[in-house]
């Protein structure tokens, strides 16, 4: 099939898996760079020496998810210690924070980021430097313009906008300068290029922030390794919550087994996230920590929940998520059950299941489980959003297909 060659060509320059997408929107975007080619008299076209490659990096300009905001998901990056970054930058001998938003996009992050650590490390000029990279060019162009609509910038209160951007005639926002002297940017192929990107040093933060799940699980395994070791001592990586999910496939397989849980009763409904937000706290304070590698207190957040309410799906879900990182495939699939059998659409636990069961070295239950996601995805199913932080559910999709593509290869 002429699209499955298209989106192999692009898997293959950028590591990005099309496997979840709809062919509909591959051919719009083939549409949208060359509107009189076929698929076929495309792939004649990228071969051509003289243009191929420009034309090739205009469709990876289309395919790349570029949708993103100024203070993105703000609980995550409040969790950041720009002074704890600065005495680690100062132990190991250097005078600047050296930070790195990987797949920046439009550049948005790059620039929440430098200015929070004015923020925190104000007045004045932070000694920090960010590094924006991104694999499409046309988005490093508008990054290094630096200028924003309404909407991108809306996540900023009015004070924070008028300190850092300037209003401008058209109803844009421009950042102002002495931010942008914070912040650069570069082109940076993450799959396919060296890590951390040539010239560069060690960086005491990077953010990858729900960019792995696009990549097949080898691929996103081995950046991951990679952006480990790009870290000065002391420093952290940061990704999103899609991104964790993608991480659980490094767990090497494990020996124990999981069983159902027999006691387990199903209600008549699941509670909505958020209805009790002592609940809704305890929830999210597990995760940042788990995020932090902080296992102990993830536990400490979730044992009340489990044992005021042993049918809180969200709670199971999310000790599941902590035993899978802490490397215990067997209690974690236990944990995603439990979550299913008292909401059995919830798509996130699924999946989970799936990457729990990958662990157990059991691909034949991961692929059922994989399948059991996709059959129960709701597009308008926006109960998980504090659990997803910004993922779309579209986001879990791809996942799951490329999960699934990627068994198909191996059986």
């Amino acid at each position: 099939m002429p699209l499955t060659a298209l989106a192999e060509l692009i898997r293959r320059e950028t590591g990005i898996t099309m496997a979840g997408r709809e062919e509909g929107a591959l051919q719009a975007a083939l549409r949208r760079v060359a509107p009189e080619l076929t698929p076929d008299a495309f792939m004649r076209a990228v071969s051509d020496p003289l243009n191929g490659r420009q034309l090739l990096e205009r469709l990876i300009d289309e395919v790349t998810v570029q949708e993103t905001s100024f203070v993105r998901d703000r609980g995550q990056l409040d969790g950041i210690s720009w002074h704890r970054l600065r005495d680690g930058a100062y132990a190991a001998g250097s005078t600047v924070i050296r930070a790195w938003s990987v797949g920046c996009a439009t550049g948005e992050e790059p620039y929440t980021l430098a200015l929070l650590a004015t923020e925190e490390l104000g007045p004045g000029s932070p000694p920090v430097d960010v590094l924006g990279t991104d694999i499409s060019r046309a988005a490093l162009v508008a990054a290094t313009a630096g200028r924003y609509r309404e909407r991108t910038v809306r996540g900023l209160d009015s004070a924070l906008r008028d300190r850092y951007l300037t209003h401008q005639a058209d109803g844009s926002y421009r950042v102002r300068d002495p931010l942008r002297r914070l912040v650069r940017f570069r082109y940076h192929n993450i799959p396919r290029d060296p890590v951390p990107p040539l010239g560069e040093t060690g960086f005491d933060l990077i953010t990858c922030r729900n960019i792995l799940i696009y990549f097949e699980a080898p691929v996103a395994q081995h950046v991951l390794e990679l952006l480990d070791m790009s870290l000065r001592p002391g420093g952290r990586l940061l990704i999103g919550a899609a991104d964790a999910l993608q991480r659980t496939v490094r767990i090497a397989p494990a020996s124990d087994k999981a069983g159902h849980d027999p006691k387990a009763a199903k209600p008549a409904a699941r509670r909505p996230l958020g209805r009790q937000p002592a609940r809704a706290q305890r929830l999210a304070d597990a995760l940042a920590a788990a995020g932090r590698g902080d296992r102990a207190e993830a536990l400490a957040q979730i044992a009340p929940l489990l044992f005021s309410d042993p049918l809180d799906a969200d709670a199971q879900f999310a000790h599941g998520l902590i035993m899978l990182e802490g490397g215990n495939p067997g209690q974690a699939a236990a944990a995603f059950r439990r979550a299913l059998y008292v909401d059995p659409g919830f798509t996130l636990a699924a999946f989970t299941l799936g990457c729990a069961y990958d662990a157990l070295g059991n691909p034949r239950a991961a692929r059922r489980a994989y399948e059991q996601a996709l059959r129960m995805l709701r597009p308008d199913d926006d109960r998980h959003d504090a659990l997803l932080q910004q993922v779309d559910i579209g986001d879990v999709a791809t996942a799951c297909r490329a999960r699934l593509k990627w068994h198909s290869e191996r059986a």
